[in-house]
């Protein structure tokens, strides 16, 4: 049986390269021949072979010189080299060995001893390269692990910053509730004081005339025009109304944040879906109004769902923003939540006109780690994380999208958790 491992016998000898061709020809199918070291150094270059069989002395380039250009060459692109020489001194083989060969076989030689030498440094070679593709399979598999411990770490940065911004949020949201509490108490109670001020006004200018004392009368005539009392009197309320509508508007978002950022709520509570969709978009409001016109479309008989109300929020807030930046330009965001009676669930269909997505993207974006975002834009964990949501809600998600058109996300949430 024949091998397949490629081998060179370079010699400048006919009769020497026809002797150890009819040597090896029974043994190895795959025999190459050179008459010089140009030669040699030109099949080398063209195809890969497992062993050489050099010889020394030959015209143009000797073998020395095919050694010593060899040694330039990487390790693993150089074949096990077995000089085959009449020249036995000891200082020659020395050197030969000293460039590279890997064994040195001197003329006349036994056809037994040189077949097994030629096997071993086979042997030899073949245990190397495999040696070698273990390693560089070895290294590939440690870096891929050790780009997935600087993710996971990153990750677990980034996570642990959050953890640590959410109590953050939820203690300063507690703080700003409280001044902006006792400030829309006292604006409304300023809005009631200033209705009472204008009543006595309103008297006291119509009691004008019934003042005797001309000067008197004339000095109230001058204040009033002077701070224009009528402008007064119709802009002091739209002023205290807008301030007091500011003032909610506040204390809502504070609230919103505050349910969303709590760290401690992991058990299960009822949520109302058009609340908590209410506060998001107070929430994330900053985010979507310059890049898209949101439309709702909310049943009458929506019921609330069994669930844990910051992960509800996380998923309306990444959905939501997720759309709003596959946008380019100005678009529009459709949202749309239904009861499906027979199921006991709730159906919440999230769609944007954005860029879309193509099958290969759509197959990945629930895919740790896998993101179309810039390089600091994304982690590209977000809707990885709401997958697990979802999941651990005992729902579903699926997601429909066309490139060029926009992507519809559908999420749908059981009524009751399973006790």
């Amino acid at each position: 049986m024949t091998s397949e491992s490629a081998l060179l016998i370079v010699d400048d000898n006919d009769v020497n390269r026809q002797i150890l061709t009819f040597i090896l020809q029974d043994h190895y199918s795959n025999l190459h021949t050179a008459d010089n070291g140009v030669a040699c150094l030109q099949q080398l270059h063209q195809r890969p072979f497992d062993l050489l069989l050099l010889d020394l002395n030959m015209p143009c380039k000797s073998g020395f010189d095919v050694l010593s250009e060899l040694q330039q060459q990487p390790p693993a692109n150089r074949p096990a080299i077995i000089v085959v020489s009449a020249d036995n001194q000891p200082a020659t083989i020395s050197r030969a060995l000293q460039l590279g060969a890997a064994d040195y076989v001197t003329t006349p030689f036994n056809r037994d001893e040189l077949l097994a030498r030629v096997s071993t440094h086979l042997t030899l070679r073949l245990r190397e390269q495999d040696l070698e593709l273990r390693v560089q399979q070895r290294t590939a598999e440690l870096e891929a692990a050790n780009r997935r411990l600087l993710e996971t770490q990153q990750q677990l940065m980034l996570t642990d910053k959050m953890a640590s911004l959410g109590l953050l949020s939820a203690g300063i949201a507690h703080e700003i509730n409280n001044p902006i509490g006792y400030m829309l108490s006292n604006m409304e109670t300023l809005s009631e004081y200033c209705h009472q001020l204008f009543d006595l006004l309103a008297l006291y200018e119509a009691s004008e005339t019934a003042i005797a004392d001309d000067s008197i009368r004339q000095q109230l005539t001058e204040v009033r025009r002077h701070i224009n009392l009528a402008f007064l009197r119709e802009d002091i309320p739209p002023l205290i109304r807008d301030s007091v509508t500011g003032a909610r508007r506040v204390k809502q978002i504070v609230g919103d944040l505050k349910v969303f950022s709590h760290p401690a709520q992991q058990g299960w509570e009822t949520l109302d879906l058009t609340s908590c969709l209410s506060g998001v978009l107070n929430i994330i409001n900053s985010e979507i109004k310059y890049k898209a016109e949101v439309h709702q479309q909310v049943a009458d008989d929506l019921p609330a769902i069994e669930c844990i109300t910051p992960q509800i929020y996380q998923v309306f807030t990444n959905l939501l923003v997720n759309a709003a930046q596959a946008i380019e330009g100005f678009g529009r965001i459709d949202i749309r939540m239904r009861a499906l009676a027979e199921a006991e669930a709730v159906e919440i269909c999230i769609a944007d006109n954005g860029q879309g997505m193509d099958d290969t993207t759509r197959g990945r974006i629930f895919d740790p780690f896998f993101t179309t975002k810039g390089v600091g834009v994304g982690t590209g964990l977000g809707l990885s994380v709401i997958y697990g949501i979802i999941q651990n809600h005992h729902g579903t998600i699926e997601v429909a999208s066309t490139p060029g058109e926009g992507t519809r996300f559908t999420v749908t949430l059981p009524q009751h958790q399973p006790r």
